[in-house]
Order: structure tokens, then sequence, then C-alpha cells
């Protein structure tokens, strides 16, 4: 992609997010397990900063697990739904703020913890994606915690070929996405990060991208999603199995299984 296809890129992907019926993730019971998975990393002497924060809805759960949080959103409406949320919540640690993670080579904050939650797969190019890391870096603390919730193609094709096998068609990657090659992404990171530990959620996308729709039907993205309304009962089943026995399930052969994984990266001095 060429610099003029890039900003093109941009502006379109400006233009979902400010969209009032633009979904984030439609799978809630995925999304509290991210946050949950975040949370168990965080100290109540943490400063954080949560970028590309979206509507607020996790960075509200971050703030009352740490000393200060500064959620940064680039979409005007998703940030004034973001300041809505904190508001409401009571919270008086948190600070709701605009920012583009491509432009945030300093930042006021000196965060113990910095959490992206599916905003690098937003942006244009693996370079943006470099560039978007670089700036991460540098704000941390020496020492401090970056907790990367992205997604890679490695698992999502891991996905897509047990769905094959079972008669199921693949699920497309959106438009706006732009997955990491986990290799790529590991040789490029090792100078500037100590991966801690890592995180998927294997067994919950066994649960509810394999096995659950070879009986329901799911189809379209998004606020054109249409699926059988038995899968609100059959994903928090899966939620429940996945806490329960998580450490417990493996599958051979496959890094990880689902696209979205948590890296726990600590900033190397």
């Amino acid at each position: 992609m060429g610099k003029t296809e890039e900003v093109k890129f941009r502006e379109a992907v400006r233009k979902y997010w400010e969209d009032p019926s633009t979904i984030s993730i439609i799978d809630k019971n995925l999304h509290k397990l991210e946050i949950e998975t975040v949370c168990r990393y965080l100290k109540s002497t943490d400063e954080l900063v949560d970028i590309g924060c979206g509507d607020g809805e996790a960075t509200a759960v971050y703030s009352q697990k740490v000393k200060k949080c500064t959620g940064y959103e680039l979409s005007s409406f998703l940030r004034k739904k973001a300041a809505e949320t904190i508001k409401r919540s009571g919270l008086k640690n948190t600070t709701i703020k605009a920012g583009d993670i491509l432009k945030m080579k300093k930042i006021p904050e000196k965060p113990d913890v910095v959490v992206t939650q599916r905003l690098l797969i937003n942006l244009a190019s693996w370079n943006e994606q470099k560039e978007a890391i670089e700036n991460i870096y540098r704000m941390l603390k020496p020492g401090g915690l970056y907790i990367m919730i992205e997604n890679t193609n490695d698992a999502y094709l891991a996905l897509n070929d047990m769905r094959h096998q079972v008669g199921l068609q693949a699920i497309p990657i959106h438009w706006h996405n732009l997955f990491f090659d986990y290799d790529e992404l590991m040789s490029f990171i090792k100078d500037k990060f100590q991966l801690l530990n890592f995180h998927d959620f294997g067994l919950y996308y066994f649960l509810t991208r394999i096995y659950a729709p070879m009986f329901l039907s799911f189809s379209g993205f998004g606020k054109n999603a249409k699926k059988d309304p038995l899968f609100d009962l059959s994903d928090k089943a899966a939620m429940d199995v996945y806490n329960k026995f998580k450490d417990r399930f493996q599958i051979n052969g496959s890094r990880a299984l689902g696209p979205i994984q948590v890296f726990v990266l600590k900033k190397l001095n």
C-alpha cells in the first residue's frame, strides 16, 4: 500500500469509527475475557494508559484496579461515549483524551502499563504498526508493561482450518483489519520487550466458532450480523467452560487457536 492509499485507508477507517452504528466486537463474552486477562496484571499503584479506548467500557474496569488511568481515543464519537461511561461510573482517577497512536511520540503521562485492545490491527500497514509500537515503547516507564491485545494470522488460519475440516466456511478478515505475522512481530519487539506471558482463548474459540456453529446459524459482521438466539446461551456457557478448564485445553500443531491473543510485554531498559 502506497502513501496515497494509506491516507485514503486511514480516512475510511476514521469514518467507520465515527459511525454510531459501528459495532467494535459483537461477542461481549470474548470482550469480557480480554478485560479479565488484563486485570490479572494490574496493581493498585499503577498509572495506566489505554490507547484506543473506544467507548470506555474496558477503561472503566481497568480504572478500578489502578491508581490513575488515561484513555486516549481518536474517534470523537467514541471519545464522547467513553467520557459518558467514566462519568456514569463515578470514577475520579480517570481522564479521556483525544489521541492518535501514530502521533503519540510524547505524552504527559508516565505509565507503568499501556494497553491496546485491537487497535493496531486498524492501522494501514506493517510500517504504521511498527511506528505505533515504537511510540508505546517510548512512553512506558523502564520495566513497564505493554499489554497487547491484537490479532495474528497464524492463529486465525488455524481456526479456519478446523472450521474447514468440519464443513464450515472460513471466517473472513474484516476490510479494515491487518493482522500481525507472529514471527515478524516477535522479531521486531525482541530488542524492546521481554515476552512475560501469553494468553489465547483457544477453548472459547473452539466452542463458539467451531462446535456451536455446527448446529447453530451465524452470518454477517457487526451491525449486519444475524445469529441464532441460542448463541446467547451457548457463548455464555463457553465462557464458563473456558474459565474452568482453559489450563487443561491444548491443540497440538497450533501455536494458538483464534485470532485474538494477549501478549504481556515488559519494556527492556
